[in-house]
C-alpha cells in the first residue's frame, strides 16, 4: 500500500486489529472454521463477519456477477468473488458496478501519476454508469 504514495490511505492502514472496520486476511484462513475463530476473537466488538474470497474457481463464462450466491454458516457468509489477474476489462467494469464500492485504489500501472490519474477517471466513469442506470 505504500506504493501507492497516498497519505490518505496511508493515514487509513492499521495494524490495530481491534480498531480496524476492515481486516484482510490470507487466503488459508477464508474457510468457514477460521472465519468463526476470527470473529471469535473480536466478538465484542463485531457480531457477524462477511467475506469476500476472491477465486476464478467459483464462476464460469456461463454465469454472471448476479449469479453470486453468498455460502452462510451461522453468522459468517462468504462471498465467492470471480477474480483473475486475467480479467476482461468488460468483466472488471461489470464486477465494479455489481459490487459498488465507494472507492476503488488502481493497484496496476500505478507507477506515474498520470496513468494512476486515468485509472482513477475510469473508474470514477464506471461508478456514474451504475448510479445513472438506478436513477
Amino acid at each position: 500500500m505504500c506504493c501507492l504514495e497516498s497519505e490518505d490511505i496511508r493515514r487509513r492502514i492499521t495494524t490495530d486489529w481491534k480498531s480496524a472496520q476492515v481486516h484482510v486476511l490470507p487466503m488459508m484462513q477464508l474457510s468457514f472454521q477460521r472465519l468463526q475463530d476470527h470473529l471469535c476473537r473480536f466478538s465484542a466488538q463485531y457480531d457477524r463477519l462477511v467475506a469476500f474470497k476472491p477465486t476464478g474457481w467459483t464462476f464460469t463464462q456461463t454465469e454472471t456477477v448476479e449469479d453470486i450466491v453468498p455460502q452462510v454458516n451461522g453468522n459468517v457468509t462468504v462471498y465467492g468473488i470471480p477474480y483473475s489477474e486475467h480479467s476482461s476489462f468488460l468483466e472488471l467494469k461489470r464486477f465494479v458496478q455489481w459490487l459498488k464500492p465507494l472507492k476503488i485504489i488502481p493497484t496496476v500501472n500505478i507507477g506515474r501519476q498520470e496513468t494512476r490519474a486515468a485509472m482513477e477517471r475510469c473508474f470514477r466513469d464506471w461508478m456514474k454508469e451504475t448510479t445513472e442506470d438506478t436513477l
